[in-house]
């Protein structure tokens, strides 16, 4: 009799144990959703394992990477107040780490099983207490296991009358539980931080982003469309390609239309109102990803803006055309320059001279063209360095005047070429041979002509002998200022040679473009 009756409470003991064992473990699942950290979560569990055993405070550490040290997981809440109580002032502050791996709780590490000393002063593992720490009367320590792997240790302290080895069953059958949802709350943390970077990462993109099922409709975005546009981008309608570019909207759609039903990437430009009712040029880029953890074939799109890069290549294509188009003007003037040089005969040695300096002419006027990002040249630098070329600096014989003017490139070819001449005649025969000879060069604009605004040059030379000096037939600068410049650039010119030296006068259209024969 007294056998069966120590069975049936041995028996109605353990069902108590276990019954309680689950009660606790359903608390730990159940209040496990509302913990916001792995912390809150371990003072929850603790208190749990406090509640079985009657334990006066508990602690929950995990061993290092290394293996060599402790980290606090938690303290639980009744043993942080008997720190607050025993320790005015002096109780720690946070959760201790880098714990040295010794005394009680490192043999149970060391071991890898429970160890109960309810005198712990007298285990031959005691180290005593720390400064700080409660006094300890009992100590219960159970290791805590993952995968077959020692990872940390439960401790708990001071249970009245000491821990027995019931209580050592409850808190093993309660550590798998224990391990479990501290794993899954740092997973679901680390998940959530995962995913808090993930949007925060993809609203500062400044590109679109987004992603949509095999019909197109939008799952997840970055919200830059919404941002741009002023639109939602629940992308469950085609209302969005109302903020396309009309003459963009049917090749969007039928990009958009095989990409899908062919599984092939699309990357195609279009234009994108935004809020102000300007359009930009975006780069839109999309490719198939398959299958999502069982959600149905998924789409990942990107539109970047390439506005600027696009003005950019528009700008570029003028520019070479341009060029084209003054490369082939260039060879036409070098040709009928040579021609005329050859034409005017005298000896071969002269004509190389005399092509040499109008090719240098040329040069030096697309020189100072490619100096400037307009193509623009300064009427009165191309005059000085024109000048300067034939050793003509300032002084009292040489007068320059007139407001800024800016030639666009032809012109200055023209003027630069008959400045050239001008000069080069006036360094053999005129003011710039003769010692008190004098050189007046001026210019004025006229804004307000009927055909556009013009340049009037006057070149004047003073003090030259009364010697006949105007060729017996007509050269190539004679030409140029005469024919030349009236035929090809609409100019007004007049070239005289007197008594006292050379009178020329130019006038031109100051617009891109003159006749282009």
């Amino acid at each position: 009799m007294r056998a069966e009756a120590h069975d049936e409470t041995d028996l109605l003991a353990t069902l108590a144990r276990k019954n309680a064992v689950l009660q606790a473990i359903n608390r730990i699942f159940h209040e496990a959703l509302g913990a916001t950290t792995e912390e809150a979560l371990g003072r929850l569990c603790l208190a749990v394992a406090e509640d079985v055993t009657g334990a006066s405070f508990s602690f929950m550490a995990e061993l290092n990477p290394a293996r060599d040290k402790l980290h606090d997981l938690a303290i639980s809440d009744r043993a942080w107040a008997t720190f607050n109580r025993d320790w005015a002032g002096e109780a720690p502050l946070a959760v201790p780490s880098h714990l040295e791996l010794h005394g009680l709780y490192a043999r149970v590490i060391f071991d890898e099983a429970s160890v109960i000393a309810n005198h712990p002063a007298d285990h031959p593992d005691s180290i005593g207490t720390p400064h700080g720490h409660p006094q300890l009367e009992s100590f219960l320590g159970v290791p805590l296991h993952r995968k077959g792997k020692v990872i940390g240790v439960l401790g708990l302290g001071n249970r009245a009358g000491g821990f027995r080895e019931i209580d050592q069953l409850a808190v093993e059958e309660l550590a798998p539980a224990i391990v479990q949802a501290l794993c899954s709350k740092r997973d679901e943390l680390a998940l959530r931080e995962s995913e808090q970077i993930r949007r925060v990462s993809m609203s500062l993109v400044p590109a679109m982003l987004w992603r949509t099922d095999a019909h197109g409709r939008n799952r997840v975005s970055n919200g830059q469309w919404e941002l741009v546009t002023g639109m939602t981008d629940d992308g469950q309608t085609s209302d969005w390609l109302k903020a396309v570019h009309p003459d963009d909207r049917e090749r969007t759609t039928t990009a958009l239309r095989r990409s899908y039903a062919t599984g092939e990437a699309m990357e195609l430009q279009f234009r994108v109102r935004g809020r102000e009712g300007q359009y930009r040029w975006y780069l839109c880029r999309k490719v198939r990803v398959g299958d999502i953890a069982g959600s149905g074939e998924q789409w990942f799109g990107a539109a970047t803006d390439v506005h600027d890069m696009h003005l950019l290549e528009e700008r570029q294509r003028r520019l070479v055309a341009e060029l084209q188009h003054r490369v082939r003007n260039i060879l036409t003037v070098v040709r009928s320059v040579f021609a005329r040089t050859v034409e005017a005969g005298g000896a071969l040695e002269d004509a190389a001279d005399h092509f040499r300096g109008r090719l240098d002419a040329l040069a030096r006027t697309q020189a100072i063209v490619t100096q400037t990002a307009s193509g623009m040249v300064d009427l009165e630098n191309l005059i000085r360095d024109e000048l300067l070329s034939v050793g003509v600096a300032d002084g009292a014989a040489l007068t320059i005047d007139g407001p800024d003017v800016q030639l666009p490139p032809r012109t200055a070819e023209a003027i630069g070429l008959a400045v050239h001449e001008l000069a080069i005649n006036a360094v053999k025969y005129g003011a710039l041979k003769m010692a008190k000879a004098s050189l007046d060069i001026r210019w004025t604009t006229d804004m307000d002509c009927g055909d556009g605004p013009r340049v009037h040059l006057i070149w004047v030379e003073r003090g030259v002998p009364a010697v006949a000096i105007s060729p017996e037939r007509q050269g190539f600068g004679t030409e140029l200022i005469r024919e030349a410049l009236p035929y090809q650039y609409g100019a007004d010119t007049h070239l005289t040679f007197m008594g006292g030296g050379v009178r020329c006068s130019i006038s031109l259209p100051l617009h891109e473009e003159g006749k282009t024969h």
